[in-house]
């Protein structure tokens, strides 16, 4: 094989090795890599090697698993912008915002976390405004909830498995049957909300986003004081954030069969 082609290949392999960590946010040890991937192991742990060097892989101690590294966030994040969602996004986030009053935010799944990527600041005195790159557990926030309910079945099974659910206060929801539950109340209803399971006193409600292959790829959502957010508007205010995302999503692609 020509040295050309040597390089090719290794550059294939070491996308497919990240394809397949991606797949894997636990890790991977490079057995179990070798075994998915049936590549020689010595080209394999060279490739995982040069990725740990260059950052890009993560490994741990104990188990030896290789993991993706935070450093992709910084990847994911230039091409998630790079691709115009964001911009294509502001205007309907606008809108929104000037229909509900509250700050409006989109993010998307990174790892096992929904990060913020860009919000659209409240026209009221008061509003939350929040750190770009302010990532959100799946479980007791409403972007996360409603990322993880619109994901693929075997996917979605896979995160909730692994996923610890810590009592953050009394209205947390720390047991795995009752959030699949919710998971599937979410995607009938289209939207999630997080009624003080996180900070109490704070209502947030979020709606996904679709691309052109009906995948969730973000989501939109607004959050305020529950005085403000109270439970009796939370499903009128909801349906604004659809048709925000549904807006969105058609700016970008998505059409509804």
């Amino acid at each position: 094989m020509r040295e050309e082609e040597k390089q090719i290949s290794m550059i294939t392999k070491s996308f497919e090795v990240l394809e397949l960590l991606s797949k894997n946010p636990y890790g991977l040890t490079l057995q179990e890599i070798v075994t998915q991937l049936q590549y020689p192991k010595s080209s394999l742990y060279k490739i995982v090697s040069n990725l740990q060097e260059l950052g890009y892989l993560g490994r741990e101690m104990d188990s030896s698993r290789y993991f993706l590294s935070r450093k992709l966030l910084t990847l994911g994040v230039t091409a998630f912008n790079s691709s115009n969602i964001i911009e294509r996004s502001k205007e309907y986030m606008k809108l929104l915002r000037d229909e509900v009053g509250e700050s409006v935010m989109i993010g998307t799944l990174i790892d096992d976390e929904v990060v913020l990527l860009e919000q659209i600041t409240g026209s009221l005195d008061f509003v939350f405004t929040l750190k770009q790159g302010m990532k959100f557990n799946l479980y007791s926030t409403a972007p996360g909830k409603v990322i993880l309910a619109f994901l693929d079945k075997s996917k979605q099974n896979e995160i909730v498995d692994n996923l610890q659910l810590e009592a953050i206060n009394e209205y947390t929801i720390t047991d795995k049957t009752l959030l699949k539950q919710e998971l599937e109340i979410i995607r009938q209803q289209g939207y999630a909300a997080d009624i003080n399971e996180t900070v109490e006193g704070v209502h947030c409600i979020a709606a996904p986003i679709w691309d052109e292959t009906k995948n969730a790829i973000a989501c939109v959502w607004t959050s305020g004081p529950a005085g403000r957010l109270p439970k009796k508007s939370i499903e009128t205010i909801a349906q604004q954030i659809i048709q925000c995302g549904l807006l969105i999503s058609h700016n970008i692609g998505y059409r509804k069969v």
